[in-house]
């Protein structure tokens, strides 16, 4: 009999994968030594049990080198094993494991059944009939009400510590600063974590206050806002450059940094917390009855709300405030032109701030142009060096990649300039050994982290003989030998 194992982690926060995906192997080994049978292949994962099927196997961090399990591949490895016809046999710690999600458990054992392939779980009797898939189903219901409820409390909680004043993460709004207090909860307190209320930045939030009175008071629109900040920078700082921005560029003052901050209610002194809805599928911004508010205010506010309040009424209307009446109107595009095609649509950046270049049909041609002065302003393109108007021909970049293609991908002489061009590298040991030294200590370090969470396991058990103590000790020393290994291989870096 062909029997796979199947683990899962849900988040490697949660939960240590070095010491569950073996305890989990550990409870089916023993069952299946009750029917002569062993394990023959290993399958787990580290990720959520209420991640879409589709998604699932898709973690970004290897846990190989951590976890004595051998892994096979995940989910969706186990799955293509068993329509091949490699497995007779599915076996798994819990019904849970599989998913959190009933649809999705039962989906999984349908496709298993459809490929006559069994799934067991250790903590279910080892056959088949009505009683045990009624008690699987009642399992997985309370699995799925299980983690729906413990979502609520979450919530709920986030909602009570948003009432109370505290900070629910993130960096703090630009001109505020966060303020560090020492976290309520006892083990928390332990593992150095603080909890964090929002006090003004001194230099920051007379920007916001001005900010605030040119859109409002002044009838400045978001381009001459920016226009004003950008021309004077060491008096106006920007906010902190996001990760779209990683280029060499001085950081700049844009429209939708100061279209998010405009609609910013922090600022207002009140607590405000679910404003974004960051499922995939769904609107970004949650309505405004949705959101959750302090009853008071709760740190020391900027603009008063109804200054904020005028904001989006300004906004709504999109007129002067001099002249309410008179909104301005905007015809809707009601479809791409005829004949209208930009071929490499998404795919041309400006080489000066690494962002996309927009489509633009100009005297009869296809250009693209770069954004940075219609988001940024003409002051941040003269600050950062960067043309005011910067655009290449569609029929120049084209041409250029039709040469590169039939030269260097498809060209008889393709090898050749390759090996030329690897003879006539510099530099390529040295580039060699400095990643090799970032992944030495990339490796280290989570090396490190694994060895405080096996330190905090072993705080929380005082039995010596408990089993987490001596699992956590043995992989105390497993872990202790590859920090030294990893030392070694630091020092005998040519």
């Amino acid at each position: 009999m062909r029997v796979a194992f199947y683990g899962r982690v849900s988040t490697d926060d949660a939960q240590d994968p070095s010491l569950s995906i073996p305890r989990q192997l550990g409870k089916c080994d023993q069952v299946l030594e009750s029917i002569n049978a062993k394990v023959d292949s290993t399958f787990w994962d580290v990720e959520s049990g209420r991640k879409a099927l589709e998604e699932r196997g898709t973690g970004r961090r290897d846990w190989t080198a951590e976890v004595s399990v051998p892994r096979l591949g995940g989910l969706p490895e186990l799955l293509a094993s068993a329509k091949e016809g490699e497995l007779d046999l599915v076996i798994v710690e819990s019904i849970d494991r599989l998913s959190r999600m009933t649809a999705d458990g039962t989906r999984i054992e349908r496709e298993l059944e459809e490929h006559d392939v069994a799934l067991f779980a250790a903590d279910e009797p080892l056959n088949r009939n009505a009683t045990s898939i009624l008690t699987r189903r009642v399992k997985q219901g309370v699995s799925e009400w299980y983690v729906r409820d413990l979502m609520e409390r979450s919530r709920a909680g986030m909602e009570e510590s948003v009432r109370q004043g505290w900070h629910t993460g993130g960096p703090a709004p630009y001109g505020y600063a966060l303020e560090p207090h020492t976290h309520p909860n006892p083990k928390k307190r332990r593992e150095g974590r603080k909890k964090h209320r929002l006090v003004l930045d001194a230099v920051k939030a007379p920007i916001v206050r001005m900010i605030f009175e040119d859109y409002v008071e002044n009838g400045m629109g978001l381009g001459a806002i920016c226009e004003k900040l950008n021309g004077n920078l060491d008096r106006y700082p920007p906010p902190k450059r996001n990760r779209k921005d990683e280029n060499d560029l001085p950081q700049t003052w844009s429209k939708s940094q100061l279209h998010f901050l405009l609609r910013n209610p922090k600022y207002t002194g009140y607590n405000v917390w679910g404003r974004h809805d960051k499922r995939k599928g769904r609107p970004l911004n949650r309505p405004r009855e949705a959101w959750t508010w302090s009853a008071e205010p709760t740190h020391e506010a900027i603009v008063p709300r109804e200054v904020f309040e005028a904001v989006e009424q300004r906004a709504r209307s999109n007129s002067s405030p001099v002249h309410p009446s008179r909104a301005k109107h905007y015809p809707q595009r009601r479809g791409r032109r005829a004949g209208r095609l930009y071929v490499l649509r998404g795919r041309v950046r400006c080489g000066i701030c690494g962002r996309r270049m927009e489509g633009s049909h100009q005297k009869g041609s296809n250009w693209y142009r770069c954004l940075y002065v219609s988001r940024r302003g003409l002051a941040a393109a003269d600050a950062a060096g960067h043309p005011r108007v910067f655009g290449i021909k569609e029929d120049v970049v084209l041409d250029a990649l039709r040469e590169f293609m039939a030269e260097r991908l498809f060209g008889p002489e393709r090898l050749q300039l390759l090996s030329d061009e690897l003879s006539q590298a510099t530099g390529t040991e040295d580039a060699t050994r400095e990643a090799e030294i970032r992944r030495l200590q990339a490796e280290r370090k989570k090396n490190e982290q694994a060895m405080y969470r096996q330190a905090l396991r072993l705080e929380e058990h005082d039995d010596p003989d408990h089993p987490v103590v001596k699992l956590a000790t043995q992989r105390i020393e497993e872990l202790s030998a590859q920090g030294e290994a990893i030392s070694v291989a630091l020092v005998d870096l040519p």
